[in-house]
Parts: C-alpha cells; sequence; structure tokens
C-alpha cells in the first residue's frame, strides 16, 4: 500500500496524529503535491493547529488554484483563527470555481447566521441543502437559523430532517433539544392548556394505585419517546407504549410524563413547563369524589 494510501486510510479511522506525520514526510519529498498539501491542512485543522493549517492550504491553493475543496478548506482554518472576512473570501472563491459546493455553502451559511444576517444565513443553507440534503450538518444549520430568527415551524421541519438523518450523533442531540424548546413555546403561546390540565388529572388518577418502580417505568418510557420526537400540538398523531394500554397523543404523554417525575423527584426539569396546569390538577384531584369533581 502506498504512504498515501495509508494515510488517507488513517484519517477515515480517525487516527490524525499517524497521518499527519506520514503526510509531513511525503510533503518533503513532494513539495507541490495538491493532494498532500490537502489533506495534511485537513489534519492540522482537524488537531487543532489553525496556524498551520493556513499556511498548508495556503500552499495548496497556488499550487492548485481551481481547487474549490481546499478554498472550504482554507475559509474554515481562517474562521478557526476568528477572521471571518477572510474565510467568507475563500468560501466566496471555493463557489466561484464550483457554484454547486455544498460544504462552501454550509460555511458561509454558518459565518452569516453568527453576524445575524438571518437572511443570507437562510439562502445559503437552503442553496447547500438543495444540492445535499442527506448533509446532516446543513439541515441542521438551517433549522439552527430559522430558530434563531424566529420562524418556528421552519425551524422544526428542518430541525427534525436533521434528527432523522442520523440518531445517534450529537447534532441529533441538540437538533432534538431546539425541538422541545419549541414545543414549549408554542405550548405556552396558547396559554393556560385545560387539555394537559386534565391529562396531568388523569396521570394522577392513573398512578394512584402503581408502585414509584411502575411510575419510574412508564415515565422512563415516554422520556425515551420523547427523545425520538413527540407532536404535542397534533391532537390526531397517536403514540403506543409497552407500559401502558391504549393509543395517546403527544401531549397526553407529555402531561403523564411531567406528573411521573414529579412523583419521581419534584426537583427534577423535563424541558416542559406545565407548572400552572399541574396545580390546577392536584386542586381537582385532592376534590375527588366518588361521583366526580366539585368545581368551584
Amino acid at each position: 500500500m502506498k504512504d498515501f494510501d495509508y494515510a488517507h486510510m488513517l484519517i477515515k479511522a480517525g487516527k490524525l496524529e499517524g497521518a499527519r506525520d506520514i503526510l509531513e514526510e511525503l510533503l518533503k519529498d513532494d513539495p507541490r503535491n495538491k493532494d498532500i498539501l490537502y489533506n495534511l491542512g485537513m489534519c492540522y485543522s482537524e488537531l487543532g493547529d489553525a496556524e498551520k493549517a493556513v499556511q498548508t492550504l495556503s500552499e495548496c491553493v497556488k499550487v492548485s488554484p481551481n481547487y474549490s475543496n481546499a478554498y472550504v478548506a482554507l475559509g474554515f482554518a481562517h474562521s478557526m483563527l476568528g477572521d471571518p472576512e477572510k474565510a467568507k473570501e475563500d468560501f466566496h472563491r471555493a463557489l466561484e470555481i464550483d457554484p454547486v459546493n455544498s460544504f462552501a455553502l454550509r460555511n458561509l451559511g454558518s459565518i452569516y447566521g453568527n453576524e445575524k444576517d438571518f437572511d443570507r444565513a437562510v439562502e445559503c443553507f437552503e442553496k447547500s441543502f438543495s444540492i445535499n440534503p442527506e448533509d446532516q450538518q446543513t439541515a441542521y444549520g438551517l433549522g439552527y437559523t430559522h430558530f434563531i430568527a424566529g420562524r418556528l415551524d421552519k425551524a422544526d421541519k428542518y430541525l427534525n430532517i436533521a434528527a432523522e438523518l442520523d440518531k445517534s450523533t450529537k447534532i441529533a442531540e441538540l437538533a432534538m433539544d431546539i425541538r422541545r424548546e419549541i414545543a414549549e413555546i408554542n405550548l405556552k403561546a396558547k396559554g393556560f392548556r385545560q387539555d394537559a390540565m386534565f391529562y396531568c388529572l388523569g396521570a394522577l388518577q392513573f398512578f394512584k394505585n402503581k408502585t414509584i418502580d411502575e411510575v419510574k417505568q412508564i415515565a422512563f418510557e415516554i422520556g425515551v419517546k420523547g427523545q425520538e420526537g413527540l407532536d404535542i400540538n397534533n391532537p390526531d398523531k397517536k403514540h403506543t407504549l409497552k407500559t401502558m394500554k391504549g393509543s395517546f397523543t403527544g401531549l397526553q404523554l407529555v402531561s403523564y410524563m411531567y406528573v411521573g417525575f414529579k412523583m419521581i423527584d419534584p426537583k427534577l426539569d423535563i424541558g416542559l413547563d406545565l407548572s400552572e396546569e399541574y396545580k390546577e390538577a392536584i386542586k381537582l384531584f385532592s376534590q375527588e369524589r366518588p361521583h366526580g369533581y366539585t368545581l368551584h
């Protein structure tokens, strides 16, 4: 196996120090090899050595001035050094060479987003997403930008796409965290939720004769399902559980989870505030009679 191929294999395996050492040796014998320069520059960036990355990638684009991805990598290195203007120049140059370079568009969108130029950021992310709809970072960037700009429906759409592309990643976790925040914003935008209050009341009745272990099983199962996404504003969508019979709306499950965790540990924060609805449910639960409830 050639040394360069071996170095490239190490990069794919995440063994960057070993790849860097090999590429540095190869560069001594072939200092104008664009592939060596590009991969070595990428190693430096990934290892946090932005200055060496800029130096190496700058040499790469001198050797190969039409290497679009090298400009993307150079722009990323410049952004690591806290120089967004140079980074933007690099990304724009990459797009001059290759107008459909989705990585240049994605990174440019991130810079515009950081500058709070949300319209330009969305434009870049949308173009990148249309080119590469399987890129999780692009979907997340588009959703996050819409969220910061206050466009919650669009934000939720793309954050859901990001989470579904690969549920095992940190990006998916971040996307789901924001989706829960959006759900709470939408919930509270409607004011006091009478339906949530009655769901909490139903949970108090249901858990009344359960052991704490049984409550934990149900609450934790709902929590896991919540990680996958529960649409609390869609009463037509139903969910099932292993620990409870029947089918339930997203808001119903969240209400049961809220009550369950209050029973387990009142100080726990599940990321959704149903405190007012829960208080009213407690009042009604304490007034329970064989024939029903006495309302005041």
